[in-house]
């Protein structure tokens, strides 16, 4: 027998690993609200946007060949949010949207460019621009929207946007709160087993009770603050963004099952790197951005 085989830790173990590192994050958030401190939070969106980068990237380091192509994307989001936290600085206001274009636009250029410097090698050529691209799509330009919901003027005289993103990441996180709690408790059948055994009917029951619970809560105790949502807007939300974010958890799942990786990092006890934190939000900052911008126009 393998001595050096670590033992599988205990449900309530990671239970409780879980929910230190939430309430951690929790802290710092409700840090930045009472102490009305965007910097704060900036500086924490662009944390978890570089260090998502990073993880997706390190996922493709078995090809060596492709070592270049991740450089770039490492590039491209370093000064996305360099750009992004001097923009906010100096002007107070969201980001603007040719960022994320500059930034899309920089990926295929970029990676068209280091493809003229080797040998093509068919397949695996293509694969590695579309690495690329997809990694500046999917960790700098969805996370990006989180910078821009901070500074969304919901009624449109005073911003709301530290609310809104409290909303997103309750919603979203609780989702994934109820999913897990519900699916250790009671998960008996399998969702999608062959991208992720964890997944049950059960957990995904239990996400859309939680979600919409969080929802309710936020809407019943702020409803000045959420603008503009009201609680119809907000409770039809709900669920559009429960779907969504267990859409993203497992995309993530899609990575690590295609690059046969179990946790894209160790950064938090009992959750895994960056992106196993922050997966479902790539997923659900976009589709809340323009589900506000379409009912605030």
């Amino acid at each position: 027998m393998n001595s050096s085989i670590a033992p599988v830790p205990s449900k309530g173990r990671v239970f409780f690993s879980r929910l230190f590192s939430t309430l951690l994050l929790w802290g710092i958030i409700s840090a930045a609200i009472q102490w009305k401190s965007d910097w704060l939070l900036i500086t924490l969106t662009g944390f978890f946007g570089v260090a998502g980068a990073v993880e997706y990237y390190r996922l493709l380091r078995s090809d060596v060949q492709a070592r270049s192509f991740n450089f770039l994307g490492l590039c491209i989001c370093l000064a996305y949010w360099g750009t992004v936290m001097w923009w906010v600085v100096r002007h107070k206001v969201a980001p603007p949207m040719w960022l994320d274009l500059a930034a899309l636009t920089a990926s295929v250029h970029g990676g068209f460019l280091l493809c003229y410097r080797h040998q093509l090698e068919g397949g695996l050529t293509l694969q590695r621009i579309f690495a690329t691209v997809f990694g500046v799509v999917y960790t700098v330009i969805f996370f990006g929207f989180i910078a821009r919901l901070m500074y969304f003027q919901g009624d449109g005289q005073s911003t709301t946007g530290l609310f809104l993103v409290v909303f997103l990441v309750m919603v979203t996180k609780f989702s994934d709160m109820g999913a897990y709690i519900l699916g250790v408790i009671f998960g008996r059948h399998k969702m999608i087993p062959h991208i992720s055994p964890a997944k049950s009917w059960e957990g995904l029951a239990g996400a859309f009770i939680f979600s919409f619970a969080a929802a309710a809560l936020l809407l019943w105790w702020i409803p000045e603050k959420l603008a503009p949502l009201t609680m119809l807007h907000g409770l039809a939300l709900a669920p559009v963004l429960c779907a969504t974010a267990i859409s993203g958890d497992l995309a993530e799942s899609v990575l690590k099952r295609c690059t046969a990786i179990k946790d894209s990092g160790h950064k938090f006890p009992g959750i895994g790197g960056i992106l196993d934190l922050t997966d479902s939000l790539l997923f659900t900052a976009p589709v809340f951005y323009f589900y506000l911008a379409a009912i605030a126009g």
